[in-house]
């Protein structure tokens, strides 16, 4: 039998790269920021594309948006960012350094810290740190003044009022407030933050924290989210508790100073519940607020004040205007 064998001849050749190299890449001069905490990254490199990622440092975020990306960072700290780019012939890779060294002001002691809290009635006090101006739930506002954070705990009326925003707040302010307080004037930011999460600018952080009832669920239910804060600020951490009763989550708080409601009405159904709290959050100065307008009298802020004789210092703010 004859067998006819077929054979294919092929002049194939391997494909070759047209390569001229990896890319050329530049991450950007090391830098030290002293005035901001964040910064927008430009890394540079020929093959037009490339990945941003954190080498090193701690608290430190990439914000991506559109074309561009910001890193943000914690103060006091030093980072290590890398740029990477490839193309068919390869990886290149450059670093970036940057160091947050905002000057802060020194730290204050607790006492002195307490002598820059203001009470203007009811639960709204304006803190007065070494490079910030706060105010907290801002009501009957009389003078015109420039706040550089507002922070509103919920949407009650008796605590989140528009017009008194409007006195205080400019285009530099930061309005930090729940979801549900829906104010259209004058800011530079507006955050929202629910319990738990927190919020870091240069030489403050403040963490929202849970705020409640638990018996009269029917004036402040959890499920609203509404909160009170740690404003932590010249090295000195202030509980300001919203309207709450006297809950769980306190016991996981620690503060130097606490703002605490005395009212019966809506807060705390005793004024002993409020003690026990300033006790739970392991306050070392407590500032009884919430009483004297709606609920509550001036009487009860001598009866907590007496609750905690020999525990904790308790400091009654007069009224300002």
């Amino acid at each position: 039998m004859l067998t006819l064998t077929t054979i294919i001849l092929c002049s194939c050749k391997k494909e070759t790269k047209n390569c001229s190299g990896a890319p050329t890449v530049f991450a950007g001069n090391d830098t030290t920021l002293l005035y901001s905490t964040s910064l927008v990254l430009n890394g540079i490199s020929n093959a037009n594309t490339g990945e941003w990622s954190i080498i090193s440092g701690e608290g430190g975020v990439l914000e991506k948006s559109q074309n561009q990306v910001r890193f943000a960072g914690v103060n006091r700290n030093t980072y290590k960012l890398m740029w990477e780019s490839k193309n068919d012939c390869g990886t290149s890779s450059a670093t970036l350094n940057i160091a947050i060294n905002i000057d802060c002001g020194n730290d204050l002691t607790i006492s002195q810290m307490v002598d820059r809290v203001h009470w203007l009635g009811q639960s709204c006090f304006r803190i007065e740190g070494t490079k910030y101006k706060i105010y907290i739930d801002p009501q009957s506002i009389t003078q015109t003044d420039a706040a550089d954070i507002i922070l509103i705990t919920h949407s009650h009326s008796d605590h989140f009022s528009p017009t008194d925003i409007d006195i205080l707040s400019n285009s530099k302010t930061i309005l930090i407030a729940p979801a549900d307080c829906n104010y259209t004037g004058t800011f530079a930011k507006r955050v929202v933050l629910t319990p738990r999460q927190d919020y870091t600018d240069g030489c403050i952080k403040i963490k929202a924290v849970p705020a409640y009832n638990i018996t009269k669920t029917q004036y402040h239910p959890k499920t609203n989210n509404w909160v009170g804060y740690l404003i932590t600020i010249n090295g000195v951490t202030i509980y300001h508790a919203g309207d709450t009763e006297r809950i769980p989550e306190m016991k996981s708080i620690d503060c130097d100073i606490a703002m605490l409601p005395l009212g019966q009405t809506y807060t705390m159904n005793t004024v002993a519940d409020a003690a026990e709290s300033a006790k739970d959050v392991k306050a070392s100065v407590a500032i009884p607020m919430h009483y004297g307008t709606l609920e509550g009298t001036s009487g009860d802020a001598q009866t907590f004040k007496t609750l905690l004789n020999g525990t904790i210092d308790v400091v009654i703010k007069n009224r300002e205007k």
